[in-house]
């Protein structure tokens, strides 16, 4: 019993930050690469916030758009999700 807390309790983070990290990284490469360079995630610099509460995607002069870090995490995460639904649907039909 003191086992399985003292796992959540030090498990539990590790495994949200490495999530958290892994669909970082992946929004950071795949969402300019499906919008054709149109929107771009924020380099993730703690401590700086270029984004007002509740904006989570800003134009640039340039006409581009600059997307939220923990945005670009979550399309990340459901890139990996639709990766993995798609590669279970493909092995159950063949």
């Amino acid at each position: 019993m003191a086992l399985d807390a003292l796992a959540e309790f030090i498990l539990r983070p590790i495994l949200e930050i490495a999530f958290q990290v892994a669909g970082y990284l992946t929004g950071y490469i795949v969402v300019p690469l499906l919008t054709l360079g149109r929107v771009f995630v924020e380099p993730d610099k703690k401590g700086t916030r270029a984004f007002s509460k509740g904006n989570r995607l800003v134009r640039r002069p340039d006409g581009k758009f600059v997307m939220e870090a923990e945005l670009g995490a979550l399309c990340g995460i459901v890139f990996w999700a639709v990766v993995v639904a798609g590669l279970f649907i493909y092995h159950s039909n063949t």
